[in-house]
């Protein structure tokens, strides 16, 4: 499989975001392949947006979020491309759309009392 596969499947899911739950493990697969490509950025960010459409839980759209910024940290040009998916979350969790949670996803050291 090759780039216009993984092309192939994150519109499949940006058409029918329920489609997910199938072509999760091959398109994660594929996108781990093609890390760099602009392909696996769209494979991530319609997964983000499958999984806002009927999120599992509170934290997973926050999770997965989290994750994509951690993934491309050291990309401004991808960072930019993320930041309107991440003004979306924030605006459904404002009207209520979607759960607000918080995601600690660094060590966080001893509570001092």
């Amino acid at each position: 499989m090759t780039a216009p596969a993984l092309a192939a499947l994150a519109a499949r899911i940006e058409a029918d975001p329920a489609a997910l739950a199938t072509l999760r493990g091959d398109g994660d697969a594929l996108a781990a392949q093609l890390d760099a490509g602009d392909e696996a950025l769209r494979w991530r960010i319609a997964v983000v947006r499958a999984v806002m459409a009927a999120p599992p839980d509170g934290d997973e759209v926050r999770e997965l979020y989290g994750a994509l910024v951690d993934h491309y940290r050291d990309q401004p040009a991808r960072l930019a491309a993320l930041r309107p998916l991440g003004d979306e979350i924030r605006r459904r969790e404002a009207d209520g759309t979607l759960a607000r949670s918080m995601v600690a996803r660094s060590k966080r050291g001893p509570r001092r009392t």
